[in-house]
């Protein structure tokens, strides 16, 4: 028995499921990011935007004031300020401050261009980095000098905020990849041990045995039902021949023991010439029949043999069905069976013409050989409307029991009705073998009396 590898943590890694999640965790990771990123920075842009609006609507309001009123414009805009965002100043045209809390213009203002500048340090005496701010300074028309600073503490704030989930999600990300991926890959190495377990027990030599299905329906009871219904083909084709090894065994050796009991006693018999050569005769006899059921056997491995597909060619049933109408005909003339044919014209199918007629004519053999006297064989060839050709012997004779129909088709398997009549019980199954070759579909029906035998030419559905 082939030795069944264990289920380890250390195969994860090396699972398809597990490396499979990982990238697709790490594609979503990175999704993630790039969106965060975007936002980052369009947020920080945003914002920015925002506090220059803000710097320009605040100078504004300054430049509408009268003249005694914009010292108390600045003074109102920094006390009122609690959270200490804003800091401003009107300075004297020699640089002494009139308002505000700012004792000079910062250095990146020094132009006085009344454009929005960044302050990277801040306004503050004391550089620190959380205190950069956005501000402008301008000359007004008196020579003094209007200086605005806002702090953009709550750009940063909101950036790190966004910063935080994007490692917050980083991490995140990481951890559920790296779960979803052990757990999915638990699960693909369990099922794979059931199906190594399962396989193992099958090379062992236990065709019973199925792969597991779980009944979700996923990929690997997908796999596992194809793989089962192989198993079960198998299982059948194996079985049948195990049946057909000992049905072979048990037909031959009637004949080869009457062959040689023929033989062994000419020999002691001695005797004239006309009494071993009657032996000799049916010594022959014997040998033909062993014969034909060998020829039988190789005729339908041969017909079995899918390559044979290779030569089909369109085929009008019409002019095949009447062909066997006159060779079989005569046979049930013969018999004192009424012969009756129905064979109208249909579409051309696509086939083997000689395998056709060979099935035909062992289906019309067996009608003919399982009438009784004074009964009736009937061959019909037709087509509906709508549907593809069908091909229909029937016969009045003792008919075929629903449990004779499940093992009619099998090899050397006679109904009891024809243990006393000649054959070897391979007719039937090169019948099977046509049909199932060409993909059509062969029916038995209860034909009351008798039986109805039903080739329908075109794919088969069950």
């Amino acid at each position: 028995m082939p030795r069944i590898d264990r289920f380890r943590l250390a195969d994860l890694p090396r699972t398809t499921a597990f490396r499979m999640t990982v990238l697709f965790g790490a594609l979503t990771v990175t999704v993630v990011l790039l969106a965060l990123g975007v936002v980052y920075w369009r947020a920080g842009v945003f914002l920015t935007r925002r506090l220059d609006e803000t710097l320009v609507r605040e100078a504004a309001e300054f430049l509408r004031a009268s003249g005694p009123e914009q010292a108390t414009h600045i003074d109102s805009l920094v006390d009122s300020d609690r959270r200490g965002h804003w800091r401003a100043a009107l300075l004297a045209p020699d640089g002494r401050r009139l308002a505000g809390d700012l004792t000079g213009v910062p250095e990146e203002l020094r132009a006085l261009d009344s454009g929005i500048h960044a302050l990277p340090q801040g306004p503050a005496p004391t550089p620190e980095r959380h205190h950069a701010a956005r501000g402008l300074a301008e000359r007004l028309a008196d020579g003094r000098i209007l200086v605005l600073t806002v702090r953009t503490n709550e750009v940063h704030e909101v950036r790190e905020l966004i910063l935080r989930a994007m490692v917050a999600g980083l991490v995140g990300g990481i951890i559920l990849a790296l779960a979803g991926g052990l757990a999915l890959s638990i699960g693909t190495l369990r099922r794979i041990e059931a199906i190594h377990r399962a396989s193992a027990t099958i090379m062992a030599g236990d065709l019973s045995q199925r792969l597991p299905v779980r009944g979700s329906g996923d990929d690997f009871d997908k796999l596992a039902a194809i793989v089962n219904a192989m198993l079960a083909k198998i299982e059948g084709l194996i079985g049948d021949m195990k049946v057909a090894g000992d049905n072979i065994a048990h037909d031959l050796r009637t004949p080869l023991t009457r062959l040689r009991t023929r033989l062994e006693g000419a020999l002691r018999r001695g005797g004239d010439i006309e009494a071993h050569r009657a032996a000799m005769e049916d010594a022959i006899g014997d040998a033909d029949q062993i014969l034909a059921t060998f020829r039988a056997l190789l005729r339908i491995a041969e017909v079995e043999d899918g390559r044979r597909r290779a030569a089909f060619a369109p085929v009008d049933p019409g002019p095949l069905a009447l062909a066997a109408a006159d060779l079989y005909e005569p046979l049930a003339a013969a018999k004192a069976l009424t012969f009756i044919t129905d064979i109208r014209p249909t579409a051309t199918i696509t086939g083997d013409a000689d395998l056709l007629f060979e099935a035909l004519g062992n289906l019309l053999d067996n009608a003919i050989k399982f009438t009784p006297s004074g009964g009736t064989v009937t061959l019909a060839l037709r087509q509906e409307a709508g549907q593809v050709p069908e091909m229909i012997v029937r016969d009045t004779g003792p008919g075929i029991t629903p449990a004779q129909r499940d093992m009619m088709f099998r090899r050397f398997t006679r109904g009891d009705h024809a243990r006393h009549t000649s054959g070897n019980g391979l007719g039937l199954s090169l019948v099977a073998a046509v049909v199932q070759l060409h993909g059509f579909r062969l029916a038995v029906e209860d034909g009351q009396p008798g039986c109805v035998m039903r080739i329908t030419l075109g794919e088969g559905v069950g």
